[in-house]
């Protein structure tokens, strides 16, 4: 019986995902200041259970030592300033910190932060980490070697903007790097296996609050909801100013993280995952 319950209540939310019909409906509209707060609530909510999910946190020695690798590629030698743009819960500012740079990280979430700081102290580590909007930065020019984010520019309602902001806080000489990828293409085959995960997700996991956060409206007023193809991102880039452009592929990465899925999560990975790393010239 419980089977038969089981795959009843699986079968009902795949098909809600797939075949909710659209009913044609005025989107509400939301100023700048209203779609940060909506934004900084939703990851003070996500804040409860990001790190519990391998890909948000670096989970194993392998990931961690595969990213240090991946970085040191393009770091000139230790102690560098470093912005850590939208840290989150700090999985890459600790990771600079660990590696011996001088480290400041901004997020809209306090929630958020409040996670990187309690890591910082038992990992004793150091990170200055204050409230902030990658939009705006509260730095001034010329103020760090190193700006770096990882999984931000979807989040962001205006990235062309959030590129000038980076460039300007950079030295000369300075490199911004952006860690990205996408993950829902809209095609029908990904709607379908982030419907089928997804509802394995709230199967499994009732209590996972990342699944919840974002709601219509607000994706409504993000341009890249689904992800960033690096296209895109090298684009912005240019029209920021950055130069010597390059990009990695990071797959590799994500499948040493999906090794600590659990299976109804790998049924959703991403459709791709990469660095970019450019420079600011004089």
């Amino acid at each position: 019986m419980w089977k038969f319950y089981f795959l009843f209540t699986l079968s009902m939310k795949f098909f809600q995902n797939i075949y909710t019909v659209q009913l044609p409906k005025l989107v509400a509209m939301m100023n700048d200041a209203e779609i940060k707060n909506a934004v900084r609530k939703s990851w003070d909510c996500s804040s409860q259970t990001y790190d519990t999910c391998p890909g948000h946190k670096i989970g194993t020695r392998e990931e961690k030592d595969a990213w240090k690798q991946e970085l040191i590629r393009d770091l000139p030698p230790a102690p560098l300033d470093v912005l850590d743009v939208g840290c989150g819960t700090g999985a890459m500012g600790l990771l600079f910190a660990e590696m011996g740079h001088r480290v400041t990280g901004i997020d809209l979430s306090d929630e958020m932060m409040a996670k990187a700081r309690r890591k910082s102290e038992n990992q004793k580590l150091t990170i200055t980490l204050q409230n902030g909007d990658a939009e705006h930065l509260p730095f001034s020019d010329g103020s760090f070697d190193i700006v770096v984010n990882r999984h931000l520019l979807w989040t962001l309602p205006h990235p062309e903007v959030a590129l000038n902001e980076w460039y300007r806080v950079l030295k000369t000489g300075g490199m911004a790097l952006i860690i990205d990828g996408v993950w829902d293409d809209k095609k029908i085959t990904t709607k379908a296996s982030r419907a089928l995960g997804d509802g394995l997700v709230r199967i499994f996991e009732p209590g996972d609050s990342h699944h919840k956060s974002y709601d219509p409206d607000l994706r409504n007023h993000l341009p890249h909801d689904g992800g960033v193809p690096h296209e895109v991102a090298l684009s912005y880039m240019t029209r920021a100013g950055f130069t010597g452009m390059y990009f990695r592929d990071l797959k590799y990465i994500r499948e040493l993280q999906k090794a600590e899925l659990p299976w109804y999560r790998r049924l959703a990975q991403g459709k791709s995952y990469y660095i970019l790393a450019a420079k600011k010239q004089g």
